[in-house]
């Protein structure tokens, strides 16, 4: 293949090759080209115009080829409209009106800032300036979102995490990522987690609310709020990491006590504190004994790890009514608790019962994939050292979870 005719395909659709100048020194690549067609439309009557009023040449810097940098010279031609006596420009297809760059090229550098370290980086690579790659990089990742728009899936599960701290006011600002089971991306991002921030235009703008039909969240009744208000088919599953770590705080706290009461010697790694949380099955025996040594120091400590350790074993259990049978069961044991913090644990599970169950009529499903989201997010928050715009962190989290 020529290069004449390699470079016919390399151009834009609407211009014609002329010559090529190229300097191997600064790896630049100038390729004249012009716009061949028989006639323009006004843009301001859209009459059509044949008289060419003069003739003018704009370099367009295109996308790179083998490392060097092109840039198109293109002449074009300027007409005048015989009605309303006005001169403009012919437009060329890929290159938008009052751009020095190609669409191609903008392209380009959404793809170098998805894959190089920093937008340092793809400045320096493609000879451009820092800002050109910000505003082409979320300008493109806005235009790439819009293949991926679709009404609300059948599962859905969305969490929260802190996006921005505000210094004066020591107030931290949230986040809430919906996050799409069944397409297995990052649905959408909002502002906030009240319930007036998660009613929000960009929310409601979405087709389909009525045929999601699950939403797993965590033990927030402000999600639980939202989700009975805006999902009306939708039952809600509580998230079986959130209901089991609810009893985690408690436990810390009484081996504290224990430990700061009976003077022992704290250390660092003590491992009383992963045997404490960790499934009794899953011991060892000289591990089980110690802790039962342990336990029998602290009877309050001791009553509510036996609790937990039932909690547990609720969700071992294949089928909905013998988990049900359970966790009545457990809730009548701890009512008979004396300590008020094991009676309040109870009224939690008690509030979020139904919730609790649909974990076991629905398969299992759980809130790990909004979590592994949430941490990409945080992940991306670290790499670009914090976001002071909510529309480009968004844009960001979308572009990178799609």
């Amino acid at each position: 293949m020529s290069e004449k005719r390699l470079t016919q395909q390399l151009l834009l659709p609407d211009l014609r090759f002329v010559k090529e100048i190229h300097n191997p020194v600064k790896k630049i690549r100038f390729i004249y080209c012009e716009k061949v067609s028989d006639f323009e439309v006004c843009p301001h009557c859209a009459t059509k115009c044949t008289k060419v009023y003069d003739r003018v040449n704009l370099t367009i810097k295109d996308s790179p080829i083998r490392n060097k940098n092109v840039f198109l010279v293109i002449r074009k031609r300027r007409f005048k409209c015989g009605s309303c006596n006005k001169v403009f420009r012919e437009p060329v297809g890929g290159i938008r009106k009052g751009f020095r760059t190609t669409q191609r090229f903008r392209d380009h550098i959404r793809w170098c800032a998805s894959n190089f370290a920093n937008l340092s980086s793809v400045s320096a690579t493609l000879r451009c300036s820092d800002w050109l790659v910000y505003k082409a990089f979320y300008e493109q990742a806005e235009l790439e979102l819009r293949k991926y728009k679709s009404p609300w899936p059948k599962t859905l599960g969305f969490d929260e995490h802190s996006f921005l701290r505000n210094q004066r006011g020591a107030k931290v600002e949230f986040v809430t990522v919906f996050v799409d089971y069944t397409n297995k991306r990052m649905k959408e991002v909002v502002l906030g987690k009240a319930i007036g921030d998660l009613h929000c235009d960009r929310i409601k703008q979405i087709p389909g609310r009525e045929k999601v039909k699950n939403v797993i969240t965590d033990l927030s009744p402000t999600f639980r709020s939202f989700v009975k208000d805006f999902f009306p088919s939708a039952r809600i599953i509580a998230d079986h990491f959130h209901v089991v770590k609810l009893m985690h705080p408690l436990i810390h706290q009484m081996r504290k006590e224990v430990i700061e009461k009976l003077g022992i010697e704290k250390k660092r790694k003590n491992p009383i504190v992963i045997l404490l949380l960790t499934y009794r099955k899953k011991l060892q025996y000289h591990q089980r004994s110690a802790l039962d040594k342990f336990l029998k120091l602290a009877p309050e400590l001791e009553e509510l790890y036996w609790y937990q350790q039932k909690l547990y074993r609720i969700y071992r259990i294949k089928g909905y009514n013998k988990a049900k049978k359970m966790l009545i069961q457990l809730t009548d044991e701890m009512c008979k608790s004396k300590n008020k913090r094991i009676v309040s644990y109870r009224n939690t599970l008690r509030s979020w019962h139904e919730e609790i169950l649909n974990y076991f009529s629905t398969g299992g499903l759980n809130n790990g994939r909004t979590e592994g989201y949430n941490h990409k997010a945080k992940l991306i928050q670290r790499c670009a050292y914090g976001f002071r715009s909510f529309k480009n962190y968004r844009l960001k989290l979308l572009y990178c979870c799609r």
